[in-house]
């Protein structure tokens, strides 16, 4: 099946050409003479949805330009839909050592994309996301297939034990399957993410006093 990839053109500058693989087969990485663009890429955790938008390459004289498919085409505009992303937060803004830290996502773990005028039909992408938490401790977990709820029902926890701040990572990973003029598959996974820098795990003690 077709698939989209920026190379370099004939005149050096960026273009998007069409390559191919087999149905199911995962991306390759870059068609030949792929150069770096700079900016973020689909499917890094950076920045997993946003395709660099760049004119067709020139396609190889005789050939024929109208090369879509159901296949080609649900695969391309998953690229290009913008895909929900979790915005991490645990009250009240700071952890206790040694008492559960509850994250919550704020985000979306369901979405279905639709569009109705494509050449084939209408299309239908069904997007299910999960989020893994890299908490900043050398601990992670995930994956989670709930959304993160405030204590004392949230699911997505956590203990530190060393006061002191961490960097926490949110990354949800999306898997969809679409619908198409009659066909149907699988799309690959793509990802998004959130983080809380710099957030600070504090340690309580209790003071008793004695009166004189």
């Amino acid at each position: 099946m077709p698939y989209y990839t920026p190379i370099a053109g004939p005149d050096g500058q960026p273009c998007v050409a069409r390559v191919w693989r087999p149905e199911g087969a995962p991306a390759p990485p870059a068609a030949p003479g792929y150069v770096p663009l700079g900016g973020p890429t689909v499917g890094t955790e950076d920045n997993s949805n946003l395709y660099l938008i760049y004119p067709p390459c020139p396609e190889p004289e005789g050939q024929t330009t109208n090369l879509d498919t159901p296949e080609s085409y649900a695969a391309r505009y998953w690229e290009l839909v913008p895909l929900p992303k979790p915005k991490p937060f645990i009250a009240p803004g700071w952890a206790i050592t040694g008492k559960l830290a509850y994250m919550e996502t704020k985000g979306e773990v369901r979405h279905v994309y639709t569009n109705a005028t494509t050449p084939f039909g209408p299309l239908e992408i069904f997007a299910t996301g999960r989020y893994y938490v890299d908490w900043g401790d050398g601990e992670t977990s995930g994956p989670h297939s709930m959304e993160g709820t405030p204590w004392p029902e949230g699911e997505i926890t956590h203990d530190y034990v060393w006061a002191r701040t961490y960097d926490i990572v949110v990354t949800e990973r999306w898997t969809a399957t679409w619908q198409l003029g009659g066909r149907s598959g699988t799309l690959r996974e793509l990802r998004t993410s959130g983080r809380i820098e710099d957030f600070p795990a504090r340690q309580i003690q209790a003071v008793i006093r004695t009166g004189r």
